[in-house]
């Protein structure tokens, strides 16, 4: 069936059901395409249409879509033998830019999926501050992205998400498992996966307690601890490595600060929501700009000895709740 046909008949369906909430009907049931009514690809249309059509072209480009993943099944069938296996649909990534007084629940709501799995695709540490403009990877099934590091195997990232490497392979449709690509992105299916890649960003329990989930900035020697030194409070960890060193964001969020304040000398403050912010201090080099997103292990500047300073390194610091905390019971071990 070919693009605009597939168009022409979701519109044709969506019209009916929207003939049909009209006439008084309290529900619209999930409609085939001559297939069981389980299968993924059905396409679902709520009741409660209200003519925005901004809406309506989202489910539209999701049915579409999904009737796209189902024919090329269906095509893969006919060409195969029954007793060969044959990979399920390629997930559909849709990216969407935030506009102005959207929320998060209405962004599900547009695309029919649930708020968590747009919260674990983008790392999302704030769920109530969206920025205009900023833009979002948005799943149709359930489940996490993740992009694949250096070095990482299929059964690295299996067992991080505590998946299945034959659904992994499956859903992605990938040739060659063993060879996967650095900065791949890989849709990792089911709500298991789903709450592990919340927790990996999770910085703050549901009771309030700061959790012991940051990144380490750099590698290094800890040349000076969190607490009293020379007579004065010294509100973070120092970290010795050369000149140079690529500074990464221990979490991910919200760029604040990134310039020259007094005796830190180059530094980048990072708010990670829920009263929560790390700073980088002594840099040689910035190279992230304020209201920049990043993301868990983003290069956010090269170390110096800037400031106030006896030698290369990097002092790190975390607050809550605008308190200094000792950052060596919050880093990961």
């Amino acid at each position: 069936m070919g693009k605009p046909l597939r168009h022409a008949t979701v519109l044709f369906l969506l019209g009916l059901v929207a003939m049909a909430s009209l006439l008084g009907g309290e529900s619209a049931q999930p409609l085939g395409f001559g297939g069981p009514a389980d299968e993924d690809w059905l396409v679902r249309v709520r009741t409660d249409l209200t003519g925005d059509t901004e809406i309506l072209e989202a489910q539209v480009a999701v049915a579409d879509a999904r009737l796209g993943q189902a024919e090329a099944m269906t095509a893969q069938s006919a060409d195969q033998p029954s007793s060969v296996a044959t990979p399920g649909p390629q997930p559909l990534i849709v990216t969407h830019t935030v506009h102005k007084g959207e929320t998060l629940w209405d962004i599900a709501r547009r695309y029919d999926i649930d708020v968590d799995t747009i919260v674990a695709a983008n790392d999302l540490v704030d769920i109530n501050r969206l920025q205009v403009g900023q833009e979002l990877k948005i799943l149709t099934v359930r489940g996490a992205l993740h992009t694949v590091q250096r070095g990482e195997s299929l059964w690295d990232i299996a067992r991080k998400y505590e998946a299945s490497m034959e659904e992994i392979v499956s859903v992605n449709q990938l040739a060659n498992p063993s060879r996967l690509q650095v900065g791949q992105e890989l849709v990792i299916p089911g709500a298991q996966a789903q709450a592990v890649a919340l927790r990996r960003e999770q910085l703050v329990s549901p009771s309030g307690q700061l959790l012991r989930n940051f990144d380490w900035p750099v590698q290094g020697r800890v040349s000076s601890r969190y607490g009293t030194r020379w007579g004065r409070m010294h509100y973070g960890l120092d970290i010795a490595v050369p000149t140079g060193t690529p500074v990464r964001a221990s979490a991910a969020g919200t760029v604040t600060y990134a310039g020259s304040m007094g005796s830190y000398g180059l530094l980048v403050i990072i708010d990670h929501g829920n009263r929560v912010e790390t700073r980088y201090a002594h840099n040689s080099r910035i190279v992230v700009k304020v209201g920049q997103r990043v993301k868990r292990g983003d290069i956010i500047a090269y170390s110096g000895n800037t400031g106030n300073s006896t030698g290369p390194h990097v002092h790190f610091e975390i607050r809550y709740r605008g308190t200094a905390v000792n950052p060596e019971n919050y880093l990961k071990r």
